[in-house]
């Protein structure tokens, strides 16, 4: 079995899920060939799947998403489609980029994470393909215009806003009934995902709800609190690990989030002076701030959650579902309200009964910290209430390698039949 990873081209999250399913199929089918293909932070991803074997291909450039603002403060079709999702999510030269590497690998099957290029590649070669999603539509499918306006975007021409979202909901569509089968990790709640194209592959058969698709680390235990002390200098102290994500929408979201952190755990440390900040920023820092380690990236994070006191943390899915199965004591912060992207994972983890807040101030961050540190235990079994709902099950995985064995098992009888039903040249010559 020859499998072909093409997850999307944003933060590390895509990445970070094709990894945990390569590791299982190499598991369960040890004689597979495994390929994958990075458009994103491949200097940090290239050894974690070298190690399990797979063969990685790496695009000939990479974007950053978390420094780079990705949208302007009108919402149009330039900035949306033109400028964003052609250099995201759809694309003909991604998709004729993918169509090239399936013709160089010729793998058995493709399988997308939120990949729709890769998708397009897919059915354009001939190959099967399942699609990974946390995404039930396009995100826009699932915020009307009034949501944008909200959000502080301009929206002047809502007729087209209307078109762009009517255009991405049937692309979608499409490709999850292309798709052999369409696999979410993110709960359906049907007050949000109603006649969405996801929640009705789900109703048909073939979309499937399959629990956290993460790293088998995520359930194990972890490191001694000692390691992690020696890593991080943290000893003696109750510590908060902070991040602001990998894909923003605008940076001076990030920016004022990163400011507000740094305020929040200032006043929290004047009643809790054994407090410490590591915060995750995805890029790098000069500052030197007594009680605060600052950190790029945390390849192997597992060890750092499961010991802090609480986690503040933006709301990309592959965090969550991570952080459920490790039941972290978390909250759920968004930098801005116009990162439209999150704005429905925000609603979902608010029905589910995380504590969340979007566009913090200083204020309503120490509020958040002030629960956790307090003697109360009512923030963590909250927390772990609403994780229970995220991760029935641990074993996402673990579905989805066996679906991509599956797949391939019915490709090929489906090639003997047709190979056989095929009217066989007897040579006769002359008729």
């Amino acid at each position: 079995m020859k499998v072909l990873y093409l997850p999307a081209e944003t933060g590390t999250g895509h990445n970070m899920r094709a990894l945990a399913v390569a590791a299982k199929v190499r598991e369960l089918f040890p004689g597979s060939e495994q390929h994958v293909y990075l458009g994103s932070k491949s200097a940090i991803f290239r050894s974690m799947f070298e190690s399990i074997g797979t063969r990685v291909h790496v695009g000939p450039t990479e974007r950053d998403h978390a420094n780079t603002s990705q949208l302007g403060k009108s919402f149009d079709w330039t900035t949306y489609v033109t400028k964003y999702l052609n250099q995201t999510f759809i694309s003909g030269d991604k998709m004729l980029n993918a169509v090239a590497l399936i013709d160089s690998v010729e793998p058995d099957i493709v399988v997308s994470d939120y990949n729709i290029a890769a998708s397009l590649a897919a059915e354009v070669s001939g190959v099967p393909h399942i699609l990974i999603t946390e995404r039930y539509d396009f995100t826009l499918g699932q915020l009307d215009n009034k949501s944008l306006v909200d959000a502080g975007f301009t929206v002047e021409n809502p007729a087209e806003v209307d078109a762009i979202r009517s255009a991405l909901t049937t692309l979608f569509d499409w490709v999850t009934r292309r798709a052999r089968a369409v696999l979410t990790d993110k709960p359906p709640i049907e007050e949000l995902d109603r006649g969405t194209p996801v929640l009705r592959a789900i109703a048909a058969g073939n979309g499937h709800f399959t629990g956290p698709i993460v790293r088998e680390e995520c359930a194990a235990d972890p490191a001694p609190r000692s390691a992690v002390d020696e890593k991080f200098g943290l000893a003696g102290s109750q510590y908060i690990v902070a991040g602001v994500g990998g894909t923003a929408m605008f940076t001076e979201n990030r920016d004022r989030l990163l400011a507000n952190y740094l305020t929040a755990f200032e006043k929290l440390r004047t009643a809790h002076p054994e407090a410490r900040l590591v915060l995750i920023g995805r890029q790098e820092f000069s500052e030197d701030i007594d009680g605060v380690v600052f950190l790029n990236y945390v390849t192997d994070w597992h060890s750092l959650v499961k010991h802090a006191k609480v986690v503040l943390s933006p709301p990309g899915w592959i965090s969550v579902t991570e952080m459920a199965v490790m039941n972290a004591p978390v909250a759920y912060v968004l930098s801005g309200y116009n990162e439209y992207h999150e704005l429905e994972a925000m609603r979902r983890l608010a029905l589910l009964g995380y504590s969340t807040v979007t566009e913090p101030d200083a204020a309503a961050l120490l509020d958040i910290l002030q629960e956790a540190f307090s003697e109360s235990d009512s923030f963590a079994r909250a927390t772990a209430a609403a994780s229970r709902a995220i991760a029935p099950t641990v074993n996402g995985a673990e579905v989805a390698a066996k679906l991509i064995a599956q797949v391939v098992a019915e490709a090929r009888v489906h090639q003997e039949e047709a190979s056989a039903a095929w009217p066989r040249n007897t040579g006769g010559g002359g008729n």
